[in-house]
């Protein structure tokens, strides 16, 4: 019975931070998964048991499974059993490597504590209407951010963990001079700066050409992608 107990609030636990990194609502999660908000509140909560059904939707849902594929059976019996398979983890590096540096996606560094931007690259400042990095740097990242995005991100920041690569989530960008927002697919992990003071927000962000044609590889490479791109269609370039 304790492990029962024990296994409900590690799991509430799993869900309300994936939740969180997906800068979603416990509203919004719950109806997506067409569950009554109270019920999915006490299994945050880790106050309520399971029936099967309910937990393939979440695990489904929120891709607690060991790479980017649909639900299986494999990943309940690990995630019921505690186990960590070490190929599972997004792949940040390749992310990074491929996407930034091969200058493809927007990057942006954000200061947790003071929510101002350090560093932006070039692709991301060009495609927002910006000459240069100094216009932005020093500058709080709800700036270039709607309201609703601007608020995700103030979620982001608060509830931020170290070393964890957040699922994949929809953020839109005013642009300048103030044209239509561009809505874009972030992915964000935290991490300390170089002297070990502050936490970071390093940030990808990736448009809707790039997500056409580099989607083959983000889909090797990004937990979770091609379930995003389920839920958000309006990404797919026209």
């Amino acid at each position: 019975m304790m492990e029962m107990e024990q296994f409900l609030k590690e799991f509430g636990r799993t869900l309300k931070q994936t939740r969180k990194q997906m800068g979603l609502s416990q509203v919004t999660a719950a109806q997506n998964m067409r569950i009554d908000y109270r019920h999915y509140q006490n299994i945050e909560g880790g106050k309520i048991n399971l029936r099967l059904d309910t937990l393939m939707k979440l695990v489904k849902f929120y891709n607690l499974d060991k790479v980017s594929r649909p639900f299986n059976l494999d990943a309940c019996l690990d995630l019921l059993s505690g186990f960590k398979d070490t190929n599972a983890h997004d792949n940040w590096g390749a992310l990074f490597h491929h996407f930034v540096e091969g200058g493809h996606a927007g990057f942006v560094v954000i200061n947790c504590r003071t929510k101002m931007i350090e560093q932006i690259n070039e692709k991301l400042f060009k495609t927002l209407g910006y000459r240069s990095a100094p216009d932005l740097n020093g500058k709080p990242i709800q700036n270039l951010l709607i309201n609703e995005s601007a608020s995700q991100f103030d979620e982001l920041i608060k509830h931020h963990v170290a070393e964890q690569v957040s699922k994949p989530f929809i953020v839109t960008f005013r642009t300048q001079p103030p044209a239509f927002p561009i809505p874009m697919m972030a992915v964000v992990k935290a991490k300390q700066d170089a002297n070990g003071v502050d936490e970071q927000l390093h940030c990808i962000f990736f448009d809707r050409k790039t997500l056409d044609e580099e989607g083959h590889r983000l889909k090797e490479i990004l937990n979770g992608y091609q379930q995003f791109m389920e839920l958000y269609p309006q990404l797919k370039a026209v």
